[in-house]
């Protein structure tokens, strides 16, 4: 019996320590796995504002990189080329296409070109450019996507490629090409506005407000001050946002949605000749990507809404 009665303690005490080595192992396994988790959350929900602060200093710190100007150069939302190549002639011709609105023939014409020049920058870039406004999203991204492979160093092609997501409400892909844009360039304070807007769209006004301030920062620019007036639209503070558009000046590349909100916050306030006169402003842009998400339609419903009024009146 007394033997029986060591040889069961031995065994409970057996027992025992398994039990304890389990535990401590599953607490040790448990611990490294929050730990993980933690990592990994991090790497991608990284703080919008942490990146911000990150970009913003890069952006004091580092030289605005162009784009080579002795084959290339930029005209807003399109590239032109330099020489007398015949690749550079025609892609100039295509561009002349674009700036008047005829995406689709500039479009028949790179392509018709692009056999021959499969890798020459400005046809992908602009074919890109060019099916996005003819709607043609999954061969926007195709273009663009080669024309980043051929010239990775040009931040607007992630500028461009992040707008082809972002009109399929996919924001958070576009949000990261619009990052890689700014860790190309931090100095692109078109870029800041942009993902301010993205901001603005999911109604997350303070992140949106620190975009627009941000890109004000490194320079005072229209669009920023645009984004600042949105705000105040959307707050219904719509005589502030006045007041700031009334101070905006109309450089090349303004934002075309400021008659837009003019227009908006004036009909809030029952000033409807302001109002009609702004949305006949806008109607003079119907090449720009304001209408790739407002129809033309909309817009002319609002002139007619105006026009009531003021003939009541």
């Amino acid at each position: 019996m007394f033997v029986f009665f060591i040889y069961l303690i031995i065994k409970i005490k057996i027992f025992v320590n398994n039990i304890m080595k389990k535990r401590t192992l599953f607490i040790l396994s448990a611990a490294i796995g929050i730990l993980l988790c933690r990592i990994l959350i991090q790497m991608v929900f990284a703080s919008p504002e942490s990146d911000l602060k990150d970009l913003l200093k890069k952006a004091i710190e580092s030289p605005n990189p162009e784009i080579p100007s002795a084959y290339m150069y930029s005209k807003g939302e399109i590239i032109y080329c330099t020489g007398e190549d015949e690749a550079g002639k025609v892609n100039n011709k295509a561009a002349n296409l674009m700036e008047k609105g005829d995406y689709k023939a500039a479009s028949e014409l790179l392509e018709e070109a692009l056999p021959h020049s499969p890798i020459f920058f400005p046809f992908r870039y602009n074919l890109g450019v060019c099916s996005i406004f003819l709607e043609r999203f999954d061969i926007a991204e195709l273009h663009l996507e080669k024309a980043i492979n051929v010239f990775p160093e040009y931040y607007k092609s992630y500028v461009r490629l992040g707008f082809v997501f972002e009109l399929r409400q996919k924001t958070d892909t576009a949000l990261v090409f619009y990052r890689k844009a700014l860790n190309i360039n931090p100095r692109a304070v078109e870029v800041y506005v942009i993902i301010g807007d993205v901001f603005f769209n999911r109604n997350q006004l303070e992140m949106a407000e620190k975009y627009y301030n941000a890109s004000n920062k490194i320079a005072r620019n229209t669009n920023a001050l645009l984004g600042m007036a949105k705000i105040h639209y959307k707050r219904k503070e719509y005589v502030r946002s006045i007041v700031i558009m009334k101070t905006v000046t109309f450089d090349p590349d303004y934002d075309k949605s400021l008659h837009y909100y003019y227009a908006e916050c004036a009909y809030k306030l029952q000033d409807y000749k302001t109002a009609f006169d702004q949305y006949n402003m806008l109607l003079r842009f119907r090449n720009d990507k304001f209408f790739i998400t407002t129809s033309v339609s909309l817009i002319n419903h609002k002139i007619d809404l105006c026009k009531r009024f003021i003939e009541a009146k």
